[in-house]
């Protein structure tokens, strides 16, 4: 992987929002280890696997597991990252994309041991299932809300009141306008600002954040992205 240039003198810590790996995506192409080893080459210094969940683009089909079953094989992708992650000095952070009816949602700081003990998730209304999750910590990213796609049924659908944050740089979007859109979102409502690569192979990425110190945690990460202290690579 390898990002565009942004202001290095200040901003010198890549971080990679939003990627999937083959072991728990459908639609993606390398495993954990794979994505983990491309990001280090292109200069990342962490990254957040956020696989499709049960309701999306899932690569874990069918009725013949349990719950926990099938929440152990989803763990895949990010163990298998985090694993060749602390071998090579790259920060792996856990989350995952949740969809609802064509909105698709980052979910960052809910964990495994979260979503064994809450099969619900996969029931009630979107407001409840994420009001849910931000009472137990989880801080929610709307991704490329504006994203114009089959799957994705038109007009979009916005969820300000319990979103924390809009993705207004996807460098998976076909063009720069559902970006525009997501910038204009997330200033309406004084939502937080994200950038991700949507990477889905381990293909060269221009998507990302910089930040001016590497962030000890993933909540730290969130932390500066809320403050505004990052730039916010691939906006066109």
């Amino acid at each position: 992987m390898k990002t565009i240039m942004g202001n290095m003198e200040k901003y010198k810590y890549r971080v990679e929002t939003h990627l999937h790996t083959s072991q728990a995506s459908a639609c993606a192409a390398n495993t954990g280890a794979q994505m983990a080893r491309a990001a280090k080459e292109g200069g990342f210094c962490a990254i957040v696997v956020t696989d499709h969940f049960f309701n999306g683009n899932t690569a874990i089909r069918g009725d013949k597991y349990s719950w926990d079953e099938k929440i152990s094989l989803f763990m895949r992708g990010y163990e298998d990252a985090k694993a060749q992650g602390d071998k090579i000095g790259l920060d792996v952070y856990f989350g995952f994309e949740y969809n609802y009816c064509g909105a698709e949602f980052l979910i960052y700081n809910y964990p495994e041991k979260k979503l064994r003990a809450y099969p619900g998730i996969m029931a009630g209304q979107i407001e409840t299932v994420l009001g849910n999750m931000r009472a137990e910590g989880a801080f929610v990213i709307h991704a490329h809300p504006f994203r114009s796609a089959p799957y994705i049924p038109a007009p979009a659908k916005l969820f300000p009141e319990c979103t924390d944050a809009v993705e207004v740089a996807n460098t998976h979007n076909k063009d720069a306008e559902p970006d525009r859109l997501a910038l204009g979102y997330a200033v309406k409502y004084g939502l937080a600002k994200f950038g991700g690569s949507d990477a889905h192979s381990a293909d060269p990425q221009s998507g990302g954040m910089m930040f001016a110190r590497r962030p000890a945690s993933l909540g730290e990460l969130i932390d500066m992205a809320k403050k505004g202290d990052c730039e916010i690579l691939g906006q066109r």
